[in-house]
């Protein structure tokens, strides 16, 4: 029997529990947005982990939530089905806002034990419990909340870990491997997901807007990267990509608040993308970003399927 385990894992969660931290530490790589803001992430990203004896095709979904919204209710949907598509589940679970809570209340509150239904429901192996941002509470508070998920979760596999700090990150790898069956790769080496370019750099310029801009703003942008050109410059002739990209927001007022006076907001958002942009894709980027209005663009059905949200 082969030594070697291969398959899909979907990493599942609340909104903020860590969940694409924990998928950027795991590839090395920044391919999806991070923010301290819940619901950073709208579209399923797959990121592959490949090891000596191990391959894990990673899936980050949208945290799950109370949707009211058209696009909200795309995103938790897109959460929930992925449970039913894959080889293993893990449950990445924010620790620390678990143990920040009176005491007198239960560790799994009906959040919590709504995605404790689905998980039962959706997967046929026991599933991995990640424990994250372990590395903000102490360790006491940690064994009640260990021992209600041993208790829910009977056969689970729980793994303390910090996504940020990447702490005990290497046993909860381990742990998915024992849980994912033996098998070849799936994909060829040092493949590191299944999106395009063009997904991982709206990422990152999504994760800058989140990361600048404050209240409603964030969560009514989208980010579209209508062109891609690959150049040469310069007497040596250096390779350059120049990205242009639009940010779609909902009001007159939003596009105002991501531009900054002066155009002052537009440009950092644009310096620390096109950083973090050439350091994924290895080469010097030049960054052409716009922000367009467009009206109601998160209840649009066609925009929706275009951005791959719906």
């Amino acid at each position: 029997m082969s030594d070697h385990h291969a398959g899909t894992i979907a990493l599942v969660g609340r909104p903020n529990a860590g969940k694409s931290t924990l998928l950027n530490h795991v590839l090395g790589v920044r391919l999806a947005a991070t923010s301290s803001k819940p619901q950073t992430t709208r579209n399923r990203v797959v990121g592959i982990h490949t090891a000596d004896d191990l391959q894990a095709v990673l899936v980050d979904t949208p945290g799950l939530h109370r949707a009211k919204s058209r696009m909200n209710r795309a995103m938790v949907g897109a959460a929930r089905s992925a449970m039913g598509e894959v080889d293993l589940i893990c449950w990445v679970v924010d620790a620390a806002r678990i143990a920040g809570r009176r005491s007198d209340r239960p560790v799994l509150h009906p959040g919590l034990e709504q995605i404790a239904e689905l998980i039962t429901s959706a997967g046929s192996r026991p599933p991995v419990v990640a424990l994250n941002k372990v590395d903000v509470m102490r360790k006491p508070d940690l064994l009640p909340i260990m021992a209600a998920f041993h208790e829910r979760l009977p056969g689970a596999e729980l793994v303390p870990v910090s996504s940020l700090k990447g702490s005990n990150v290497d046993r909860l790898v381990e742990a998915w491997r024992r849980g994912l069956p033996a098998g070849e790769a799936l994909y060829p080496a040092g493949t590191v997901s299944d999106q395009p370019e063009r997904f991982a750099v709206g990422e990152l310029i999504r994760e800058k807007v989140f990361r600048l801009t404050h209240q409603e703003v964030p969560y009514q942008t989208a980010v579209i990267i209508e062109g891609w050109e690959e150049r040469a410059e310069g007497e040596e002739g250096r390779g350059v990509v120049v990205v242009f990209a639009r940010i779609l927001v909902e009001r007159d007022s939003q596009r105002g608040l991501i531009i900054g006076k002066g155009g002052e907001k537009l440009k950092q958002i644009g310096t620390r993308a096109r950083a973090d942009i050439e350091a994924l894709l290895g080469t010097r980027i030049h960054l052409d970003l716009h922000v367009s209005v467009k009206r109601d663009w998160t209840r649009n059905p066609r925009l929706l399927r275009e951005l791959g949200i719906e």
